[in-house]
């Protein structure tokens, strides 16, 4: 497996492959966000594309976005904002974890976080290192 950052401008050579998982993951995701914000975002810079292949064949993708902390500046980190494998291929924020983490290094950030709906998620996550920093707790008003 081989995982790789796609730059701005080679964004619409791998959109077709990838924008069908990003749609998947947008319709989990707690915010309202549309598959043109993500487009965006990619394209402008604000977030990056890591692609993973295998053989050459796409098997997945992850969105990350840069982030630093307004209160401690020096803290920088890397959020993996969308992730997705295809069936049959771990996740890849286990099989990409040493990519990630160069990726978070050469970056100078000194901290991944990702979110997660699911509580099976810590599980399988504490043993590359990741710890609940916080847990949001939400009331969903109807009417």
């Amino acid at each position: 497996m081989l995982i790789g950052r796609v730059e701005p401008w080679q964004l619409h050579d791998w959109w077709e492959r990838v924008s069908p998982d990003l749609d998947a993951c947008r319709v989990h995701d707690k915010e309202s966000t549309w598959l043109e914000d993500i487009y965006f975002a990619l394209k402008s810079g604000h977030a990056v594309l890591h692609v993973a292949t295998d053989n050459g064949a796409y098997i997945g993708m992850m969105v990350t976005t840069i982030q630093t902390d307004q209160w401690e500046p020096s803290r920088r980190f890397v959020h993996v904002w969308y992730l997705n494998s295809n069936a049959g291929h771990e996740s890849l924020i286990k099989t990409g974890d040493k990519y990630l983490t160069n990726y978070a290094k050469e970056i100078g950030a000194n901290m991944i976080t990702f979110r997660a709906d699911r509580v099976a998620f810590e599980r399988w996550a504490k043993p590359m290192g990741f710890e609940v920093g916080e847990i949001e707790l939400r009331k969903i008003l109807h009417g």
